[in-house]
Parts: C-alpha cells; structure tokens; sequence
C-alpha cells in the first residue's frame, strides 16, 4: 500500500513540474483588400483597423505577435473578401423598422516558420443594428462604426480559431 501511494505522489510531483508550452509567436503577413463591389473597394483605412483588431484577437488567445517573419513560428496571411450592409425596411402608417446587417467575409492563411501552407479558412461575421420609430427617417444604409467594429472582431476571431485548431 505504502509503495502505491509512493508512486502516486512522485508521479503527481513530476507532473506539477512539467513546463508549459510557450506561446506560439504568430506575423501577420498581409491583409489585402480584395473587396470588389461597394464603397470600401479598395479602401486602406479598413485594412488598417482590421490588421489591429487582428492583433488584439491574437494575444487574447495567447499568442504572441511579432512584426518578424522569422522569429514567427506561424505566418497569417488575410484576404477580405465582401463586406456590405443589408438593409431591411418595413412600415404601417406611421410605425418604421429599420434593420441593417453588416456582413464580413474573410479568407485567412496559416503558413509555418518555413513558408509551407498549413491550413487556409474562410470565415463571415455579422453584426445588426436594428432601429424602430413612429416617423419615417431614412437611414440610407451607411455602416456604422460600431457594427464595423463588431463584425471584424466576430469574424476574426471565428478565423483564427478555424486556422489555429487541430
């Protein structure tokens, strides 16, 4: 019995003392707009507000981010693919119901340390923003900042846990 419960505790011992694994140090590559149809065709400021929102997804997923490919043990590579908002409207008499849904798609890479290509992903997020009122006030269907926000966050996110699985 003595000798049991000797090698449960050495066993339980060396097991408390096993390090863990580091973080992974991930590079984002690029992020390329390949958006073809709307007014963020093109548009700079959205990769730039994506690359960030990127990178804070990265580190609370614990992983470090490095600006260098070649202390990265992984590579990310990102392709914006659509983003649009869809607008819904409904009316009686003097009652408006105004629904619009921005919609994110992305196409992510994951490459190893060497340049190989480990996984590639497609990921879509939406965010809506619903508003009712008693006057007809046309919205126009402009995005909002916040849903914006929220929709790249989403879809991100969905991404790097689509890349990043096993």
């Amino acid at each position: 019995m003595k000798k049991i419960l000797t090698t449960m505790l050495v066993v339980l011992l060396f097991a408390s003392f096993t390090p863990e694994e580091p973080p992974k140090k991930v590079c984002i590559k690029s992020i390329e707009n390949k958006i073809e149809v709307g007014v963020l065709t093109n548009n700079r400021n959205l990769v730039f507000g994506f690359k960030n929102i990127l990178l804070e997804n990265l580190q609370e997923l614990n992983y470090d981010v490095t600006d260098s490919e070649k202390d990265a043990d992984y590579v990310v590579k990102v392709e914006l693919l659509y983003f649009d908002v869809m607008e819904t409207n409904s009316g009686f008499s003097v009652f408006h119901k105004s629904e619009n849904e921005t919609i994110l798609r992305v196409k992510g890479y994951l490459y190893d340390k060497n340049g190989k290509k480990l996984k590639e992903s497609i990921s879509s997020g939406k965010s809506s923003e619903i508003s009712m009122s008693t006057l007809i006030i046309s919205e126009g269907g402009s995005i909002n900042q916040t849903s914006v926000s929220n929709v790249i966050k989403k879809s991100s996110e969905t991404l790097f846990l689509n890349l990043f699985k096993k």
